[in-house]
């Protein structure tokens, strides 16, 4: 304000300057005033992120603490691991609330699998959110819906009846495959395509299948968590289900039970290819973690849980 003052000296004739001077400071200590109270977590933010805790605090509020700077041991440790193994592994960590990321060959190409769920309830939110669907409307499961893998819904046979809503549940939760198709029935062309579209991930032009790998899935974890494709009432929502699945001896092995995890497991047994995906949301220090190996089960299993012990270990630790 000295300087302000100073300046304002300089160039006014002295019988002009005051009022102006006072105008001016009146003027930054206004300007002061809402950027400080701008920094500042109004209630009504604190309130929404109570409501949807597992969303970025970052889309409520500026301010944040607890952020953790330096990652080169972390980023040493993950390099080290993974250039000792002799299955193809693929891990991608990013530490939310700076954006910080270490990736470990993250660009393993590997199929969806399982994974290929999210981008899909994804595109039934969206149908949903445009009018064109709701989660009550009704399905009924065709002979062509059925699949034998996850989930027991091909048991109930075609002619079940369920809705939109249980499917995206049974889709999520349990990683339903005749469940995931009868949503997928119900979508109208390129709905999809346009989830891929807007988060970057690129379809292959030969085969039609999407590339997937830990790095570029990891956009699809991000948009839900910050609520950037969805409305926040959906993006939570299917955080919230990926909560509640049942597999939990991969990346959610590697964290404590009092650690929430929303999280999709990926698996494709013609080529032993095994996935998981989720957020962690170590308080004050959530992130992503994303892990794809080319193994058997057990061996891909043991992998992920070590990478997920080790990553957790860096992240919650007391400096």
């Amino acid at each position: 304000m000295d300087i302000l003052i100073a300046i304002v000296k300089h160039f006014l004739a002295p019988r002009i300057y005051l009022p102006i001077i006072l105008g001016v400071s009146v003027l930054v200590n206004l300007t002061l005033f809402f950027l400080i109270s701008q920094r500042k977590s109004p209630q009504e933010g604190i309130e929404l992120a109570n409501k949807y805790p597992l969303l970025s605090k970052r889309i409520f509020m500026e301010s944040q603490n607890d952020f953790l700077i330096h990652f080169v041991p972390l980023r040493n440790a993950m390099n080290e691991y993974v250039a000792k193994q002799k299955e193809e592994i693929g891990v991608y960590f990013e530490y939310l609330p700076t954006g910080t990321s270490i990736g470990v060959n993250d660009r393993l190409e590997v199929r969806f699998a399982s994974l290929i769920k999210i981008p899909v309830v994804m595109a039934a939110y969206k149908q949903i959110e445009q009018g064109n669907l709701s989660l009550h409307n009704s399905i009924i499961i065709q002979e062509e819906n059925i699949h034998k893998g996850f989930g027991t819904l091909w048991k109930k046979g075609a002619g079940t009846t369920i809705t939109i809503d249980e499917a995206i549940r049974l889709s999520l939760v349990e990683s339903d495959n005749t469940a995931l198709r009868a949503i997928t029935s119900q979508l109208p062309l390129g709905a999809i395509e346009d989830v891929f579209n807007n988060l970057d991930i690129t379809v292959d032009s030969g085969d039609g299948y999407p590339i997937i790998s830990p790095k570029n899935y990891s956009s699809i974890l991000r948009s839900l968590y910050l609520s950037s494709y969805l409305d926040r009432k959906d993006s939570y929502a299917i955080l919230e289900y990926l909560t509640k699945t049942p597999f939990a001896d991969m990346i959610d092995a590697g964290v404590p039970d009092t650690i929430t995890v929303a999280h999709k497991i990926g698996v494709f047994d013609p080529l032993e290819i095994f996935s998981d995906c989720g957020i962690v949301y170590v308080p004050n220090r959530p992130y992503i973690l994303c892990v794809m190996v080319k193994a058997d089960q057990a061996t891909a299993t043991n992998h992920m849980q070590i990478l997920s012990k080790m990553i957790y270990g860096f992240v919650s630790r007391v400096d």
